[in-house]
């Protein structure tokens, strides 16, 4: 990286100088005129007429004069090459400094692990930790590289850390809830649940644990263990409180009133990450969002997943209401 850099600047200060080249080439004065003898005797003829006119003749003959003197030139040695000052090497010094600084800054290729949520020392931190972890094999190092990557949501990096961890430490608690979650993401309900379980048996205090085991459970039509899992979440002390009552209330709502309709389906399959109310949560907010009146971009998202949300399962028949109850939102 370094030595493209430096070749990159290199092949700008050769452009630089080329471009000033000019500047220091010595100035060619104009050929001399091809019929100078010519030229001189009637210009002394026109000054010696200029000398007896007078009046409106007297300017006209001047007039003359000078432009024959402008054609003939004077005769004179050609000027010396032009300088360039300190000040102006001091500008282009700045200003390649500039565009080095913008080259490495802007238009270099990113870091491993650079997103667009991740700053550029971010992601150098990232990539030192896989380095260590990689280098000691340890399982602490392997975790805080999992944890790194899963703060900058670069989530397939994660996964692979922390099963790297569980192929060490398989009693690892974070690990295996981690992996739960990740599973979850990944459109993997029914693998999660296993993970988060055996994670909360251990550990029942970790509120990220008992939220999402919950939205897998709702994805999975279990709405009174998603109940029962949120509500564990609240007792616990998880952070998201009104989110998480708005879900409860949400499945609550289903028991009393099942059905396929359009907002059915979006309360079971979507409203765990977008809220209840489309308001946004774990995933984006779709009330209001231009998104949802495309039902062949929403359609072709639903079925094949886009970033971390992964692909829902989904009927015709439950895709076509889905749809339905998006674009009315």
């Amino acid at each position: 990286m370094t030595l493209i850099l430096i070749l990159a600047l290199l092949a700008l200060l050769v452009a630089i100088g080329y471009a000033l080249l000019p500047l220091y080439q010595v100035a060619q004065p104009f050929p001399p005129n091809p019929r100078p003898e010519e030229l001189q005797a009637e210009l002394q003829l026109l000054k010696a007429q200029a000398k007896e006119a007078e009046g409106e003749e007297r300017k006209r003959l001047l007039f003359q004069i000078v432009q024959l003197e402008r054609e003939i030139g004077p005769a004179s040695e050609p000027p010396p090459p032009r300088r360039l000052s300190p000040a102006l090497w001091g500008v282009v010094a700045l200003g390649v400094i500039a565009l080095g600084v913008g080259l490495y800054t802007f238009t270099l290729p990113r870091l491993p692990g650079e997103t667009t949520v991740t700053a550029r020392s971010e992601a150098r931190e990232l990539k030192r930790l896989e380095g260590r972890a990689k280098q000691t094999g340890q399982t602490g190092d392997w975790l805080a590289f999992a944890h790194k990557a899963w703060e900058l949501q670069d989530f397939d990096r994660a996964g692979q850390a922390y099963i790297r961890v569980l192929q060490q430490d398989p009693r690892n608690v974070e690990a295996v809830r981690r992996v739960g979650i990740l599973l979850f993401m990944g459109g993997r309900p029914q693998e999660a649940v296993q993970f988060l379980q055996i994670a909360l048996r251990a550990d029942p205090k970790a509120t990220e644990g008992w939220l999402f085991l919950g939205n897998a459970y709702l994805q999975l039509g279990q709405r009174e263990q998603a109940i029962q899992a949120w509500e564990n979440y609240l007792a616990n002390g998880g952070e998201a409180r009104e989110r998480v009552q708005n879900l409860i209330a949400t499945a609550k709502a289903q028991q009393s009133a099942p059905g396929a309709s359009g907002q059915q389906v979006y309360l079971q399959k979507c409203a765990a990450c977008h809220g209840s109310q489309a308001q946004g949560g774990v995933g984006p907010k779709l009330a209001g969002n231009p998104i949802v009146k495309v039902p062949q971009a929403v359609s072709e998202i639903v079925k094949n997943g886009r970033g971390t949300m992964p692909a829902i399962l989904l009927s015709d028949e439950e895709l076509k209401t889905l749809l339905e109850y998006l674009g009315g939102l």
